[in-house]
Parts: structure tokens; C-alpha cells; sequence
């Protein structure tokens, strides 16, 4: 499979427009954990509304409840549910109908040991760990620590990937999916130009 991108945190309608030109834009990620990028259900649906047709829809969560997981999903009908928090496969395996990806924390070189413990989530992201924050840290990990991974399922890197280090980043893991986040903001929202620009360093990737 080809490596695609998703660009996470979307906050505004108009983020939406920013993402429709580039076909390698597969997912885009709408946060509903307590974070500077949590949006309503209402926004949400007019960002979703705004998208692509074929662009997949991600919501986000981290220390949410299952009950506010259901009513997003409800009200939203996302392409896939991503767990970025202290959930266990139950609930995964509670949300069945729809995919889902769980985020690990890479800390050190027993972290990847955790992807044996979701065998109901669909892919796993590999993200930076921070004791502070989840996720959109803008901070890499050591790749090292990932040599001789071995997954079936779908495979999503964050952490820190720009438009410096996407090259590098793709040949390290050949991922299914690259996330994105803060190296496309500016003040913490979308930017057109840097949208573009790190979408132009991907296509030299091919």
C-alpha cells in the first residue's frame, strides 16, 4: 500500500478547502478530547459536510467517555474512530462497526510491546510520548526503537513529521498513513501554504 496522509486537528470549515485539492490527502482528524483543537459535534458536521467525498473522516478522543464516543460516532458517522488515551480493547471491541485506530505512545523500547494488547483495533498510531499532552506534541520520536516491527494491521506515524523530515520518515517505516498536525499550522490553524509545501516535498517522495 502507498503511503497516504492525514492532516489532524481540522478546526474550521475552510480547513476543509485546504485539504480538497491534494489526492494524497486520504484522512482528515477532527478532535474531541480536551485539547486548543477540540471542536463541537455541530462543527464537526460542517467540516465534514466541506470535504472531499472520498476523504475519510477520523475522530479523535483521549480520556473521553464511551458515552460521548457513541454520541460522536452517532451524530457524525466517522470512517474511523482513533483512541489516543488509556482505552482498552473492550471498548474497541465495542465499537465494532467502526474502525478503529489506537494510538502508542513510543517511550522506550519495550512501548511497541503494547500493539499485542488491541488485536480488534484496525491499525496502530506511533506516536511521540508526552507526559503532558496527547498527541500534536510537534516533537518526534526515536525511530530505532521501531527496527523489526512486525504488523499486520494498519501502520499510522506521527510525531513531529514535517516537511524536513517526511522523506526520511517514509523510507524509516513505509507507513500506511502519515499524520499531521502542527507542522501545518500557524497559530494553532491550518495553513494554506504550508499545507502545499509539505504536500510538494511528498510528491518528490514518488
Amino acid at each position: 500500500m502507498k503511503t497516504v496522509i492525514k492532516i489532524c486537528g481540522l478546526r474550521r470549515p475552510r480547513d476543509a478547502f485546504m485539504l480538497n485539492p491534494y489526492p494524497e490527502i486520504a484522512y482528515a482528524g477532527m478532535v474531541f478530547a480536551k485539547s486548543p483543537r477540540q471542536i463541537d459535534i455541530e462543527t464537526a458536521l460542517e467540516i465534514k459536510e466541506a470535504l472531499r467525498d472520498d476523504i475519510k473522516t477520523v475522530a479523535v478522543f483521549a480520556d473521553n467517555s464511551p458515552e460521548e464516543i457513541r454520541y460522536v460516532k452517532s451524530k457524525l458517522n466517522p470512517d474511523v474512530i482513533q483512541l489516543h488515551s488509556d482505552e482498552d480493547n473492550d471498548l474497541i471491541l465495542s465499537l465494532k462497526d467502526t474502525p478503529v485506530w489506537k494510538s502508542i505512545s513510543i517511550r522506550n523500547e519495550h512501548s511497541i510491546d503494547r500493539i499485542k494488547d488491541f488485536p480488534d483495533a484496525e491499525g496502530i498510531v506511533l506516536d511521540t510520548y508526552s507526559p503532558h499532552e496527547r498527541g500534536g506534541t510537534g516533537r518526534t520520536f526515536n525511530r530505532a526503537l521501531l527496527k523489526g516491527i512486525e504488523y499486520s494491521g494498519m501502520l499510522i506515524l506521527a510525531g513531529g513529521i514535517n516537511k524536513d523530515n517526511i522523506t526520511q520518515s517514509i523510507s524509516e517505516l513505509n507507513p500506511d498513513v502519515i499524520d499531521l498536525s502542527s507542522s501545518v499550522e500557524t497559530d494553532g490553524y491550518k495553513d494554506k501554504a504550508k499545507i502545499k509545501e509539505l504536500i510538494d516535498t511528498f510528491r518528490k517522495e514518488d
